[in-house]
């Protein structure tokens, strides 16, 4: 059996910006490195001198969901084999040593999807995902798309769904937990052994794409999109009504909505539980 190969794809906006500015090289990497160049613009690369990678692509794109596309596209192309597939915006501060460590705790947690935890002093749009010190792994229903790791399988299985949307939102919280499901790789984790810094404020609900959509009904259109595929004939028996409702926010929404609070207090409590038996010890 060969040595198991994971990518990490990182985003750059071409032009004057230096590839990897938020990146510390502090190791050497057990990862390979595909370096994006969002402008489409050739002959950029070869202004910058010592740049690592093991992979180049440039393309023109708007968002993430295009960008995810032409990833799944390169990789199908060059007939390319990972595990992971972890796709990094430019404005995330990482280490590479924490990286991998971070795949190293993916792979004995058997995790199918995956992401660092995020720092408080981050901007963030999901309290969720903020670290928490002392734990390692939790696991969660879903992870954002801002530095998302994806199975290979899980990750090429979303290809034609890039096309609905720009920004590539509903996809994470959708579409991903349902092809999860769909392929009986449910393993989804935070890891809190590793958190990663976003440093630039988020935007993505400001904007309206070349579409005419902005994101807020991208992600309706992945909702409903993936609603048709759990509603399949040969999908339905796979799928709780409890999924339908928590995941895809399939039903009424004020009951869904106390459900949802329910769930919180019920976490709330088990917290404070743990932080008492916790504080008895010392």
């Amino acid at each position: 059996m060969g040595v198991v190969k994971n990518l990490v794809v990182v985003t750059w906006n071409g032009g004057q910006e230096t590839p990897y500015s938020h990146v510390f090289f502090d190791a050497e990497r057990n990862f390979d490195l595909l370096l994006f160049n969002n402008t489409g613009k050739s002959g950029e690369i070869e202004g910058q001198n010592g740049v690592p990678y093991e992979h180049y692509i440039t393309e023109k794109t708007e968002n993430k969901g295009q960008i995810f596309y032409h990833i799944c596209q390169y990789l199908t192309k060059n007939a390319l084999e990972y595990n992971y597939v972890g796709v990094i915006d430019d404005d995330i501060i990482f280490k590479v040593s924490d990286f991998n460590y971070m795949i190293h705790i993916a792979g004995i947690h058997n995790l199918d999807v995956f992401q660092p935890s995020i720092a408080k002093d981050s901007f963030f749009s999901h309290r969720r995902f903020v670290h928490r010190p002392g734990q390692m792994v939790t696991n969660i229903d879903w992870v954002e798309i801002m530095a998302p790791f994806y199975r290979q399988s899980l990750l090429l299985a979303c290809e034609s769904y890039f096309h609905k949307t720009i920004s590539g939102q509903g996809v994470d919280c959708f579409l991903m937990p349902v092809l999860q499901v769909l392929n009986n790789q449910t393993n989804t984790a935070i890891v809190h052994a590793v958190q990663i810094k976003h440093a630039r404020p988020i935007r993505s609900h400001q904007r309206l794409y070349q579409n005419g959509l902005n994101n807020e009904q991208e992600i309706e259109i992945i909702r409903q999109a993936s609603l048709d595929l759990v509603e399949m004939s040969e999908n339905k028996s796979k799928f709780s009504n409890r999924f339908k409702r928590l995941v895809l926010r399939d039903g009424n929404p004020f009951l869904i909505q106390v459900e949802v609070n329910f769930n919180k207090l019920t976490c709330s409590i088990k917290n404070v539980l743990i932080l008492l038996k916790e504080l008895a010890h010392y």
